[in-house]
């Protein structure tokens, strides 16, 4: 290899390795993390965050639903909770909580952002689909413990651990999970 050639190598692993590149292009898969700063809580499962670049997105928190609070809800995609007025006021409810859940702990914090290699990098609407941590937690995890959000099935490396605290919560009839009774 050529100095030039080993030259552009070292700089682009040194990119690569500082989270210094932006968003990949659709379909390119990484497992990298990023710093940032929450700037805005669009609802419980979607944050704004301003990367460390001065960079802003729109980030959705990757293998999590909660209810919708600008929209209708559907009871059909929460296992369990009926069709009904009672059942869909008890989903807006619990979206609701889970955006002020979002509001409360992220709003203004610092938090990293990490991608996931078997997920895309950008889901509808060209949001980043990530998981956000703060204080060494996952944010995404603690919706679905404390009953704020359902699995969203989709392809993910944590699927089966998300899968398996959705199932805690339901069974406990945690959170929006009372809404099934």
């Amino acid at each position: 290899m050529n100095r030039r050639a080993l030259a552009a190598l070292a700089v682009a692993a040194l990119a690569v390795s500082t989270g210094c590149l932006g968003p990949l292009a659709d379909g390119q898969q990484s497992a990298e993390s990023r710093d940032a700063t929450v700037v805005g809580v669009v609802d419980g499962d979607t944050v704004d965050v301003l990367f460390d670049d001065g960079t802003e997105e729109r980030v959705r928190l990757l293998g999590v639903d909660t209810p919708e609070v600008h929209v209708d809800v559907s009871p059909g995609e929460f296992e369990g909770v009926p069709d009904s007025e009672a059942g869909r006021s008890c989903l807006r409810s619990w979206g609701e909580r889970a955006s002020e859940y979002a509001t409360e702990r992220l709003a203004g914090e610092s938090v990293t952002v990490r991608f996931d290699a078997e997920s895309d990098r950008r889901g509808g609407y060209d949001r980043l689909l990530a998981y956000v941590i703060v204080e060494n937690e996952s944010f995404n995890r603690a919706l679905l413990a404390n009953g704020y959000a359902r699995l969203y099935d989709s392809e993910f490396t944590e699927r089966d651990d998300y899968a398996a605290v959705e199932r805690r919560a339901r069974e406990d009839g945690t959170g929006l999970w009372a809404c099934a009774s």
